[in-house]
C-alpha cells in the first residue's frame, strides 16, 4: 500500500518496475511536476470544506508518471508541511507473485491479468479471473472429461490423484471456486480486497503444485490415467 513521507514523496509498488517498491518524487529536478488544490465538501459534515490536492509524481526508478490524491489540513503551511494524509495513488502495483517457469503462457497471462484487475480495484473481475485460472489449469492437466464436467469434481479428482493436498483442495473450493462462482452466478455483492488477496495467493500455490516439479506431476497424472496437454500434443493424428 502506498505511503507518503514527510518530504511529500510516496513509496509504492511501481507497475512499470515489475511491481517492485520505488520512491515516487513530486520534485525530481527541484521543481514541482504540478499540483491542483480544490475544496470539497465533507461527506459527513456538510458544513465543512476539505482541501484536496491532486499532485503529479514520477518514479525514481523508471521515470513513469503517477497521480496522488492528498488530503490537506488547510492550515496554510504549504506542501508538504500541510499534509493530512494520502487518500489515493495511481497507478500502484499490488504484490505480483512468482509462478513456476513451466506454467503455460495462456494460464500465466490469465493469472497476470487477474493481478491487473486487483491493482485496478476491480475485485469482482479479479475473483472471476482467478477462478478461470484454476479452471484452465485443471483442464490443461486432463481433468476436463465427460465424467468430470464441473470444477468441483475436477478439484476433488486432483486431490484424489495426489497432485494437490487435502488442505489445498479445501482452499481451492473455499477461496477460489466458491468466490468466483458467487461473482459469475449470484446477485451482485461487494467483493473485498482481502478476499481477493486470499484467492490470489491460493491460485498461485495451486500453480506451484502443478508446475513447480513438472516431471513428478506428469508421472502422477500418467498413473491416474489423465492426459495433460503435453501428452495430447504428442499423440499421433487420427486418420
Amino acid at each position: 500500500m502506498a505511503t507518503i513521507n514527510k518530504l511529500g514523496n510516496i513509496v509504492a509498488r511501481c507497475p512499470y518496475c515489475d511491481g517492485s517498491k520505488s520512491t515516487f518524487e513530486c520534485s525530481p529536478t527541484g521543481r514541482e511536476l504540478g499540483a491542483v488544490t480544490v475544496s470539497i465538501r465533507d461527506r459527513y459534515q456538510s458544513s465543512q470544506m476539505i482541501p484536496i490536492q491532486f499532485r503529479l509524481y514520477r518514479c525514481a526508478g523508471c521515470g513513469a508518471g503517477a497521480l496522488a490524491r492528498i488530503k490537506m489540513m488547510g492550515h496554510g503551511r504549504g506542501f508538504p508541511e500541510d499534509i493530512w494524509g494520502l487518500l489515493e495513488f495511481y497507478p500502484e502495483a499490488k504484490e505480483r507473485l512468482p509462478v513456476p517457469d513451466d506454467v503455460p503462457d495462456g494460464i500465466l497471462n490469465e493469472f497476470r491479468e487477474a493481478e491487473l484487475c486487483t491493482e485496478a480495484q476491480c475485485y469482482r473481475s479479479a475473483a472471476a479471473m482467478f477462478r478461470s485460472v484454476l479452471d484452465k489449469t485443471l483442464r490443461a492437466n486432463g481433468y476436463k472429461t465427460k465424467e468430470l464436467r464441473d470444477l468441483k469434481s475436477q478439484i476433488d479428482a486432483a486431490a484424489g490423484d495426489g497432485v494437490i493436498t487435502q488442505a489445498r483442495q479445501k482452499r481451492a473450493h473455499d477461496e477460489v471456486r466458491v468466490l468466483g462462482n458467487d461473482v459469475l452466478h449470484d446477485e451482485w455483492h461487494e467483493v473485498k480486497a482481502e478476499d481477493v488477496e486470499a484467492t490470489h495467493h491460493y491460485t498461485q500455490r495451486i500453480l506451484e503444485d502443478f508446475y513447480d516439479d513438472r516431471p513428478s506431476v506428469l508421472a502422477l497424472l500418467q498413473k491416474a490415467g489423465r492426459t495433460p496437454d503435453e501428452h495430447k500434443k504428442n499423440e499421433p493424428a487420427k486418420a
